[in-house]
C-alpha cells in the first residue's frame, strides 16, 4: 500500500512538474509574440507605395523661389543626387540623377542651391564639389536630423505637396526605405531611414537630406549613420 502511495505522489509531481514547465514555456511563448510584435511595429515601409506612384508629374512649370540639393554616396563611387525645389505655390518638385562622373556631378548641381552631404560618407565627393566652387553644407544621417525629414516627406507626397519626375531608380529607393521608430514606451517618437539586406536607398537618404535643409533641420550633431 505504502509502495501504491509512493507510486501516485511520483505521478502527481511529475505531472505538476510538466504543467509548471508548460506555463514557463506559455510564457515565454508570449514574451516573444509581445517583441515580434513590438519590432514589426517599429519597421514599417516609411513611404506608401501609392502615393509615391501618384506622385509623378511635369517639372519645372513655375520658377522656384528655393532651392536645396544633397548627395549620398554609394558603392562603386556611384552618387545618387536630388534637387529639391519649392515653386511659388508652396509645393516641392525633386529631380534625381546618379552618375560616378565628377564633371557630370558639377553640370547637374551647379546652381542647385547650398547642397547637404553626410561627412561619414561623402567627403571624397564633396571636396570634389567644393572645389569647383558649389556651396555645401554638413548634414549628419543621424536620428537627430532624419526624423523630421522622414514625417515632412512623407506628409508631403501623401497631401500631394511634393511631385516628383517619377525615376525608377529613386521610386525603388523611396520605396526600399523601412522606418525603424522609437519604442513605443518612448515619450516622443523619432524615425530612422532602414534597408533589408541588399537594398539600396542612397536616392531616399539624398531626397530626406535635402528635405531636411529645406526644414532647418541641418547641422545638428547626432549619431554616427546606422546604415553601411
Amino acid at each position: 500500500m505504502n509502495l501504491l502511495r509512493r507510486l501516485a505522489f511520483v505521478v502527481r509531481a511529475s505531472r505538476a512538474g510538466q504543467g509548471e514547465a508548460l506555463d514557463r514555456a506559455f510564457a515565454d511563448l508570449q514574451q516573444r509574440t509581445s517583441l515580434a510584435q513590438e519590432a514589426t511595429r517599429r519597421y514599417q515601409p516609411w513611404m506608401p507605395a501609392q502615393a509615391w506612384k501618384n506622385a509623378p508629374s511635369i517639372l519645372n512649370v513655375e520658377p522656384p523661389v528655393e532651392k536645396w540639393a544633397a548627395i549620398c554616396s554609394g558603392s562603386k563611387g556611384l552618387v545618387s543626387v536630388v534637387k529639391l525645389a519649392k515653386t511659388p505655390s508652396d509645393r516641392f518638385e525633386v529631380l534625381f540623377y546618379q552618375t560616378e562622373s565628377t564633371a557630370e556631378l558639377v553640370a547637374f548641381l551647379k546652381g542647385a542651391g547650398p547642397i547637404a552631404y553626410d561627412p561619414w560618407r561623402d567627403t571624397k565627393a564633396a571636396m570634389a564639389l567644393s572645389g569647383a566652387g558649389l556651396s555645401l553644407v554638413q548634414f549628419r544621417c543621424s536620428v537627430a536630423n532624419m526624423s523630421a525629414s522622414m514625417e515632412a516627406a512623407r506628409q508631403w507626397v501623401c497631401e500631394g505637396q511634393l511631385i516628383h519626375s517619377g525615376d525608377a531608380v529613386l521610386t525603388k529607393h523611396v520605396l526600399h526605405v523601412v522606418d525603424r521608430r522609437s519604442p513605443s514606451s518612448s515619450l516622443h517618437t523619432y524615425h530612422y531611414p532602414r534597408r533589408y539586406p541588399g537594398q539600396r536607398i542612397e536616392g531616399a537618404l539624398a531626397l530626406l537630406m535635402a528635405v531636411g535643409l529645406a526644414l532647418g533641420e541641418s547641422r545638428q550633431p547626432g549619431e554616427v549613420s546606422e546604415d553601411d
